[in-house]
């Protein structure tokens, strides 16, 4: 009686040590190696082609589900009937006290049943861990024909429960084509074999291009304040005077204020124009005639989007508007070309300037404070608090300080640290940022 009622914990221990094994070995392998795995041995990994034939789509995503899902019942058997072995084997006694009548529970005896089940748990999960990193292709190949034994025993119960895991999620946001599209890449990405065949540049274009379809006009636009614009009273000769100073080659025409944007001015058409006409025109004509039409776009309109725009209505340039009509920033065709494959500069581009990246001699690196917190964090690999209130690294600091900061002012996060190198009585300009990993003692 005792042997038969220790048996059955104990083959749901050995189940659930097997699925540990089997999930680290199967997370160590990744999903390249792994399918090779499953197309070399098909009869030893059965249940996987049988998972395909029920469920064709997201086959990986409902194979990890139904393995969680089993082990968890393993897990919560092994606990059930466990206890009553302890019980059956004369912990009864003294587990519960006969009070006037009544058995009441003894708390500790209790505590000590629940402590010898974890502890049990933990040591074969422990072991389980251990040989599913250290021998993937043979922790998978001893501990998944014994985890698909349970895993077709509870199937009944697993497959209910993903049928009501897919109706629960067919109308959220997540179950989007978009999402899955770039959940699918970012995983192959971290795959164990690209790992050492992608660069690191190589890494980054495609993290773009699967983030590209989600960034909106707000995080990569070039802000009001930092926008060149010209009134449309001003002339020729300033407009000239203009690109030559700046370096552009189109400047946005505004009448009254900034958030009356009218056009884009073209130092092409100026030019023509100029060659054209005699040298008097420079002084007395005013450039308002020489205006182009632009696009306006919402600040929370999808980039790609946007790009679809520019190519159908061969415009280069967007004005970016809040929900009043006021000019919040620009953004160009460069702007979204060069989140695709970074920075573009050419030959009018002061890149001493333009650098957003530098290494700061003591350690770190100097950012400029406009730099889109997404973009910090795929350069350093670190992780920033985000929040729908700012966009940029200036925006997190502002945020942090309440005010704007002085130089010297420091921030301290177990992710990095802070400085404050460069700020104006208006805004931020540089800031100092050290990861954690190379922070000063």
């Amino acid at each position: 009686m005792t042997f038969e009622s220790l048996l059955v914990p104990l083959i749901f221990i050995i189940g659930s040590t097997c699925f540990t094994a089997a999930s680290k070995a199967m997370n160590s392998l990744g999903k390249i190696q792994l399918k090779k795995e499953f197309r070399s041995q098909p009869k030893l990994f059965y249940f996987y082609y049988f998972t395909r034939k029920l469920f064709p789509k997201d086959g990986w995503t409902n194979l990890t589900f139904l393995n969680d899902s089993t082990k968890q019942i393993t897990r919560i058997i092994y606990a059930t009937t466990f206890i009553f072995y302890l019980l059956s084997y004369g912990f009864f006694s003294t587990a519960f006290e006969k009070i006037e009548g009544h058995y009441t529970l003894n708390p500790s005896i209790f505590t000590l049943i629940v402590a010898i089940i974890v502890f049990i748990g933990l040591i074969c999960d422990f072991f389980g861990n251990l040989y599913g990193v250290y021998h993937p292709k043979a922790a998978l190949k001893t501990t998944y024909p014994i985890a698909s034994l349970f895993l077709i025993l509870f199937c009944p119960i697993t497959f209910l429960l993903l049928k009501i895991q897919k109706s629960i999620l067919e109308n959220s946001k997540y179950s989007k084509s978009s999402y899955k599209v770039k959940e699918k890449i970012l995983e192959l990405v971290l795959e164990s074999e690209l790992q050492n065949e992608l660069d690191l540049q190589d890494k980054k274009l495609i993290v773009s291009v699967a983030s590209f379809r989600d960034r909106i006009a707000r995080e990569i636009m070039v802000p009001r304040i930092d926008v060149h614009s010209l009134p449309s009273s001003a002339t020729l000769k300033k407009a000239s005077e203009s690109f030559s100073k700046e370096g552009y080659s189109r400047i946005p025409i505004y009448k009254g204020s900034v958030d009356n944007i009218i056009g884009v001015l073209n130092y092409k058409d100026l030019l023509n124009y100029i060659m054209e006409n005699k040298q008097e025109v420079l002084t007395e004509n005013t450039i308002e005639g020489l205006l182009k039409p632009i696009v306006y776009a919402p600040e929370t309109k999808k980039i790609s989007h946007l790009l679809q725009e520019f190519r159908s209505k061969q415009i280069h340039i967007a004005i970016v508007v809040d929900e009043y009509g006021g000019t919040e920033g620009i953004l160009t065709i460069e702007d979204i070309l060069e989140e695709l494959v970074g920075e573009i500069a050419d030959e009018y581009d002061n890149l001493q300037d333009e650098l957003l990246f530098k290494s700061h001699p003591q350690g770190g690196w100097i950012v400029d404070a406009k730099m889109n917190i997404i973009d910090i964090e795929k350069e350093l690999n670190i992780l920033i608090p985000q929040s729908p209130e700012y966009d940029t690294l200036g925006g997190y600091v502002f945020h942090r300080a309440g005010a704007i900061p002085t130089r010297g002012w420091r921030i301290h996060h177990e992710n990095f640290d802070l400085e404050i190198i460069k700020s104006s009585e208006r805004s931020v300009e540089k800031i100092r940022i050290i990861p954690a990993e190379k922070q000063e003692l």
